[in-house]
């Protein structure tokens, strides 16, 4: 019973039109300050919602999007309790890089504060994702990085 759940959730949030549009930047209303600013409010807004930090995740199931390398094999519950405050809510870095941006975040609860989890998207704030692997947080500014400057959620 527990697989056939699984399997439910994966037909239901396999990429696909679904998961492509809960993988758009909802845009604040404001423009902000700059384009590294932007991506780390919908990298931000991307977390919140789809339960990765301590404040609730959306309720509408269609925002929520599957990542398929770590949500595989669970029920939706499983999923978002498996999510639930494993990633800050407070963006450290933008980074633009060739594609898009790259936003790091802390991890809460870990042992090694050198590292937090990323957040990658498009030039056009499509594309929002969790990276799997861990990044390395710097100690400063890296060339090119902005810490960023955004109001509250």
């Amino acid at each position: 019973m527990r697989a056939l759940a699984g399997l439910a959730l994966m037909a239901a949030l396999l990429p696909g039109r679904q998961d492509a549009a809960a993988r758009v930047c909802r845009l604040p209303a404001q423009s902000l300050a700059t384009a590294p600013d932007t991506a780390a409010w919908c990298a931000r807004e991307f977390l919140i919602r789809n339960g990765y930090t301590a404040a609730p995740a959306s309720a509408d199931r269609t925002a929520i999007a599957l990542e398929p390398t770590m949500d595989v094999g669970r029920t939706f519950d499983e999923m978002m309790f498996a999510r639930r405050n494993t990633v800050g809510d407070a963006p450290l870095l933008a980074c633009p890089t060739a594609t898009g941006f790259l936003v790091s975040f802390s991890m809460p609860n870990q042992l090694d504060p050198t590292h937090g989890r990323g957040v990658s998207m498009t030039r056009t704030y499509a594309g929002v994702t969790l990276l799997r692997s861990w990044v390395r947080l710097s100690a400063g500014v890296p060339p090119h990085c902005i810490s960023p400057r955004l109001p509250a959620p």
